[in-house]
């Protein structure tokens, strides 16, 4: 019987252009998710919105994500990852050039809403494509790079909508087109070079099989199967709160700067240089929370993200600038840990992989549509974001021990 290791697809070349073009496609992705973040307030006033509606509009593609992730998994595990991240990423440039043509509230909160038809699509294409083209450890530092990419897209978004593109197009309207322009040359680029896994050889399929743990009986098929495994169900609370607590941060942390005193662009760039410090992290963290570590680099990062926010509201000036660089780093690379205990569970595996991600996302972007929709009504509610930020702060506090019920291999 073949490893893993051994496997000649894992082995191919071809699969290191593949995780570059996964890597821009996700770019994409954070590039959608940060365009609107640092022009909450212009977006607001222009548009004439309460910030209970932004928190809506910046929630809204989770909430579209919670119907759409499971059946669209299953697609990616039907199509194959090629012909469905196409399919994303188109939905995605849609989205970002609705968002230029919003003239209202409902309007705006339609365009971001198609984005949750296209997200979704690229989440969970993303370890698909690791899937197929890397195995054991090796797809630790694979996931860390894709995600890497999105983190550039993230960053760029938040440095250059206050500042470059404005200046560029006089209006915050112009991250369509920007943003657009480069989406669309990231797709022709997938449709040029990218392409699914080879099958594997039928000896080698009989041993990923076993490796990957996966159950082939017909009771053994289908999202009950997947619902009945211990750690699929820790992962999917655990999901929940990793997104409810980065996305409600990721949406409103500029506006948390702001209310300190500080400028739209200046906000902006401070965020955007957290992830960029979070890119290391997230390349990082996934290499070395290794197959029997990473329930404690869970349990590490749920309680640095609990510690880093009750700064948010603490502290000002410098000490307020390193909780923002310093919980970044810490909470992002959660989600790529998660997705890391899927793939290895026994009963999950690279043929169902698809499927998984579709009903760990579904389930986790429940936290990532109310989280942000959370702090918009707080902030109606009480005149600012401290309320939010405690919110955030009592709900990753109560789950940071849970992480030590998955069952994993030792390392």
């Amino acid at each position: 019987m073949q490893t893993p290791q051994s496997d000649p697809i894992t082995k191919d070349p071809m699969r290191w252009r593949m995780l570059a073009l996964a890597a821009m496609a996700y770019g994409c992705f954070g590039l959608a998710v940060a365009s609107i973040p640092p022009l909450v307030d212009p977006i607001i006033e222009d548009l004439e919105m309460t910030s209970a509606q932004m928190g809506l509009v910046l929630g809204v593609w989770q909430l579209v994500f919670i119907g759409t992730a499971s059946p669209l998994g299953s697609l990616v595990d039907r199509w194959g990852a090629r012909r469905a991240i196409a399919l994303g990423l188109g939905l995605i440039l849609l989205s970002l050039l609705l968002r230029g043509l919003a003239t209202n509230f409902t309007t705006l909160l339609l365009a971001v809403a198609l984005f949750g038809a296209g997200g979704p699509i690229i989440s969970i294409g993303m370890p698909k494509v690791v899937a197929q083209w890397f195995s054991g450890n090796e797809r630790g530092p694979a996931t860390g790079t894709y995600v890497v990419g999105r983190d550039i897209g993230s960053v760029f978004a938040l440095a250059t909508a206050a500042s470059f593109v404005i200046a560029l197009t006089g209006s915050w309207r112009g991250i369509s087109i920007v943003y657009g322009l480069i989406t669309l040359v990231v797709i022709v680029l997938w449709l040029m070079f990218g392409k699914d896994a080879p099958p594997a050889p039928a000896a080698h399929r009989a041993g990923a099989n076993l490796s990957d743990g996966m159950f082939h009986s017909p009771a053994d098929k289908g999202i009950m199967s997947l619902l009945k495994i211990r750690n699929v169900q820790v992962v999917l609370v655990l999901g929940f709160v990793v997104f409810f607590m980065n996305h409600a941060l990721g949406a409103w942390l500029p506006t948390v700067l702001q209310e300190t005193g500080m400028s739209l662009a200046a906000s902006g760039r401070w965020v955007a240089a957290g992830i960029a410090v979070g890119m290391i992290s997230n390349f990082a963290v996934p290499s070395l929370a290794q197959m029997g570590l990473r329930s404690i680099w869970l349990v590490v990062m749920l309680m640095g993200g609990t510690l880093s926010t009750i700064g948010l509201v603490y502290f000002t000036g410098s000490a307020l600038i390193a909780m923002v660089l310093l919980g970044t780093a810490i909470r992002l690379p959660a989600m790529q840990v998660l997705t890391l205990v899927l793939m290895e569970t026994p009963g999950v595996g690279a043929k169902r992989v698809g499927l998984a991600a579709g009903v760990f996302f579904a389930i986790a972007e429940i936290g990532g549509f109310t989280g942000p929709l959370m702090m918009g009504v707080v902030r109606d509610a009480t005149g600012g974001l401290d309320g939010g930020l405690w919110v955030i702060v009592a709900i990753t506090a109560a789950t940071t021990a849970l992480p030590l019920l998955i069952r994993e291999p030792r390392a």
